[in-house]
């Protein structure tokens, strides 16, 4: 069990690819299933770091690979999602989130080159969007499934909360990470 968090990470991008395939399904089965596993896919996010961390089995290959699951998921999911609804607030939203993590990414890269191999930390305000944007995305996948008043609403009003918390962490991310260039 010595790669258990990389395995961790690699399931995210299996859960991204069933959400994927379950969404183009016409079932409430399939929608239901395309909730439970995107909200384990989101939660192995979490997961992977923490047994890394308690098992001391950090690795060079898994703090690469882990955002690119993590992104790989939302995407994919995103895209689906655009693809399945008729939402131009979902798809503006998804154009927003898409682009502001391909920004943070290519800023990653940036500061790894130019700073030495310097990597800026994740912040907790960035966790927070995660957890926040991961919640919204559940919502809207669930939308379906729900006859309340508002509820597509209410979880596009979360997904846009975690979008605009998105942005604000890609600033002060953007901000730190030049005190990483010398």
């Amino acid at each position: 069990m010595k790669n258990f968090p990389t395995s961790i990470t690699i399931s995210r991008f299996i859960f991204a690819i069933i959400v994927s395939i379950l969404l183009f399904l016409n079932s409430n089965l399939a929608l239901i299933l395309a909730v439970i596993m995107f909200s384990l896919g989101s939660l192995s996010d979490a997961l992977d770091g923490a047994f890394a961390r308690r098992q001391s089995t950090q690795s060079k290959f898994g703090a690469f690979l882990d955002p690119i699951a993590d992104k790989f998921l939302v995407f994919l999911v995103l895209i689906s999602l655009v693809a399945n609804r008729d939402s131009i607030v979902l798809f503006i939203l998804t154009i927003f989130i898409i682009s502001r993590e391909i920004f943070i990414m290519s800023l990653r890269e940036w500061v790894s080159t130019t700073a030495n191999g310097s990597i800026v930390k994740v912040s907790t305000l960035g966790k927070i969007k995660t957890v926040i944007q991961m919640t919204g995305i559940s919502l809207v996948i669930s939308t379906p499934l729900i006859e309340g008043m508002f509820y597509f609403e209410i979880a596009i009003s979360i997904l846009i909360l975690g979008t605009l918390m998105s942005y604000y962490s890609a600033y002060e991310y953007f901000k730190k990470s030049f005190s990483y260039i010398k």
